[in-house]
């Protein structure tokens, strides 16, 4: 990105987090200046004019934000990374179709599968509701309506004021810790059927050993097609439905992607931290982080030795594993990432300046002047509390299917309590919301692979959190079982209703007493561990010190805006699955002392990562056959085949499926990962050293047509000239 060379000196000098090509931007606040000189040709009123989508609209959330797609027909075909489909792809499989090991191509409409609880969401409008909504928020303070929930039912009352009078889904969002108000109107499509993915050995090549790594080879891809009524409107599924024709699509540039060559990425990212503070920083690497890498890595080898074991398991864990692993590598390279760069230190020494920004002005003296101090002391009182609260998101309900069904039980009785029934009638309307919990154990769920993580987890819990948190019934078992913790969890499980469908059912095909539930030995263990005590115990901390740490750290962001803002700085606000645009260029990294890693990856690594004695590395015949033959068909280059590219753009959770586009606003790949050295993106983003991986769109159409044989969908795609 080239920039003048004073605006550059005060970036070096008064802004340690402003770097080059760093920003995910509000699609309606695109930095057009910044954007033209690193090479994008089209001006950003051809991308959001007068508040609304135009190139822009042909991008959409998936499931409101959990992944990326965008449109490349108008026939309603989407596309969007296959990780980011890799749930219904495994929720559509069975034992005799398993979609995620051969691959899935619907050759007609008729045989595309609906994916049921889909969405895809088409932004229609942005418009700025600051003023309303600052005035609406002195009223609430006025009437005593703000408290702990202000934000929330400030978020609330302007949805529903403004929903009245349109037919799409209005969604309030603050920027900047409430500097800035907008909505976001969304038209929402129901009706999402499968339509193409590759087999994992294509589109998860490398699985969690390559994740975060470079260099790649993954045709990280699929296609769903959404439809509609008659009249181009949403719908619930129907067989009478046809193919949507979007306003918008993107067409799809072949000529390929080259060093330097600009790069846009427009997509749903989901959260960011950048306006943190350095003691938040702290807590996430010393405190958060180190236990999302432990527990989680007993649970992934629990669930990896089962599916080493069993087929049937892999098919049903391996989302569940994906997750994991996903989850755990973006903590464990986040903090060498945060020790690496010192991003603590760094947010430290604008700190500094910030801290004689407020000291020099009466007013910000006012405002800001007790933050730092307060920060500091409230991140401190609760330090232990938010390390045992950790320690119970992560050990606790989250791993065992089955405790998670006694949880839900729990909250039945709770009810039952409060409405003074010390009988559960099988009549009775709560006796059907109990009995629904037997269809709550995941259809991908395996007794002997659950047991096992129940009995890892529990002795990880009671090795990690002191013994006057866990309540009655966990002592008194743990007590009962020798203080063996995985003896109590199998015994536990063997005994408890909530392990096995079938004895679920048959338990409750009666009238049963409220204290007869409670003694299931699962349903007893989450009564006597319940998360308000956790969550409790991070508030009173909090209320002791006088310092709530949401309210200050909301207080921050505003404080950190305000700074910037009068240094003249243009700043873009912290993710939150809003559309965002970010700039860049393809290039290479140097990720570490002495190495140099190319910006492209070629089919080439297909062939020197083979290894059929490793999952993750398989080749099917076909495919080894196709790279043999060097049958590139139209989509090679220089006697082989890109697969993925490398880009400094910006980008982060939600990203995944976003639309690479070129200088003209053509697709030329799909994002899907980052680099290791990427991964404090969430705190910090790194100008020489954070990348974006994207699969190249040649290589998706070689799939496609090669592979596949599914030429019948190129027909439909619009290329460019």
């Amino acid at each position: 990105m080239k920039r003048s060379l004073i605006f550059v000196l005060l970036l070096i000098f008064t802004a340690p987090f402003a770097m080059a090509d760093e920003g995910m931007w509000m699609i309606q606040q695109l930095p057009s200046r910044q954007m033209k000189a690193c090479g994008v040709k089209i001006p950003a009123e051809a991308i959001f004019r007068d508040g609304a989508p135009v190139l822009a609209g042909a991008v959409v959330a998936i499931d409101g934000g959990v992944g990326t797609g965008s449109m490349i027909s108008h026939e309603g075909l989407l596309i969007t990374n296959h990780h980011v489909a890799y749930s219904d792809i495994c929720d559509l499989s069975t034992a005799e179709h398993n979609y995620l090991e051969t691959g899935f191509w619907a050759r007609t409409h008729a045989d595309e599968l609906p994916v049921k609880g889909k969405t895809v969401s088409f932004l229609r409008r942005v418009e700025d509701v600051t003023a309303e909504a600052t005035e609406l928020r002195a009223q609430m303070e006025a009437a005593g309506r703000w408290g702990s929930m202000g934000m929330r039912r400030l978020y609330a009352d302007l949805e529903k004021r403004h929903a009245a009078d349109t037919p799409y889904e209005v969604s309030c969002a603050a920027m900047w810790g409430g500097r800035k108000f907008y909505l976001y109107y969304y038209e929402v499509y129901r009706d999402v059927r499968l339509v193409g993915a590759p087999p994992a050995s294509i589109g998860a090549f490398g699985g969690d050993i390559d994740n975060w790594g470079w260099p790649q080879h993954k045709g990280d891809f699929a296609l769903y097609r959404v439809y509609a009524d008659r009249d181009g409107h949403p719908a619930d599924y129907s067989p009478d439905n046809l193919p949507l024709d979007p306003a918008q699509v993107l067409t799809v540039a072949t000529g390929g992607v080259h060093d330097g060559d600009c790069t846009m990425v427009i997509g749903f990212p989901g959260r960011t931290s950048r306006y943190t503070s350095s003691y938040g920083i702290a807590e996430r690497q010393e405190v958060k982080n180190p236990i999302v890498v432990a527990d989680r890595h007993v649970r992934m080898e629990v669930i990896k030795r089962h599916m080493e074991q069993r087929p049937d398991v892999r098919m049903k864990y391996s989302d569940a594993y994906f997750s994991l692993s996903n989850f755990a590598d973006l903590a464990k390279w986040e903090n060498t990432c945060l020790r690496r760069f010192d991003v603590a230190e760094k947010r430290r020494a604008e700190e500094r300046e910030l801290a004689a920004w407020i000291a020099a002005d009466p007013e910000c003296t006012a405002a800001y002047g007790d933050l730092l101090p307060s920060l500091r002391e409230g991140y401190a009182a609760r330090r232990e509390a938010v390390r045992h609260l950790n320690h119970f998101r992560e050990s606790w309900l989250g791993p065992s299917e089955a405790l998670l069904v006694g949880n839900r039980i729990s909250s039945y009785l709770a009810r039952l309590d409060r409405l003074k029934l010390d009988t559960l009638d099988i009549n009775s309307k709560d006796a059907s919301g109990v009995r629904s919990n037997s269809g709550r154990l995941r259809r991908n769920y395996d007794a002997a692979t659950d047991r096992e993580l129940l009995a890892r987890m529990l002795v990880c819990f009671t090795d990690s959190v002191p013994r006057n948190l866990w309540g009655d019934g966990l002592r008194e078992m743990y007590d009962a079982a020798g203080g063996d913790a995985a003896r109590l969890a199998y015994d536990a499980f063997d005994r408890s209703i909530c392990s096995d469908a079938e004895r679920f059912d048959a338990y409750f095909a009666q009238n049963r007493a409220v204290a007869e539930i409670r003694r299931d030995p699962l349903v007893r263990l989450t009564e006597s561990v319940p998360i308000h005590r956790f969550v409790g115990a991070v508030d009173r901390a909090e209320k002791k010190s006088g310092h709530p740490i949401g309210r200050l750290e909301s207080r921050y962001q505003q404080a950190l805006y305000d700074f910037r803002e009068a240094q003249g700085r243009p700043q873009y606000p912290n993710a939150n699955s809003t559309m965002r645009l970010t700039y860049g260029r393809v290039r290479p990294v140097h990720p570490s002392d002495g190495i140099h890693c190319d910006a492209r990856s070629t089919i080439v690594g297909y062939t020197e990562k083979y290894d059929p004695t490793r999952y993750e590395f398989r080749v099917d015949d076909r495919m080894r056959n196709l790279i043999a033959a060097g049958a590139w068909g139209r989509w090679g280059e220089k006697g082989t085949l890109p697969v993925n590219f490398l880009t400094d753009n910006d980008i982060t959770g939600g990203n995944s499926g976003s639309p690479v586009l070129d200088k003209r606003g053509r697709l030329i790949g799909l994002a899907f990962d980052g680099n290791r050295e990427s991964m404090a993106c969430d705190l910090y983003f790194h100008p020489e050293h954070a990348r974006t991986v994207c699969v190249d769109i040649r290589f998706v159409l070689w799939v496609i047509e090669q592979y596949a044989e599914a030429n019948y969908l190129l027909d439909e795609i619009a290329f460019a000239k």
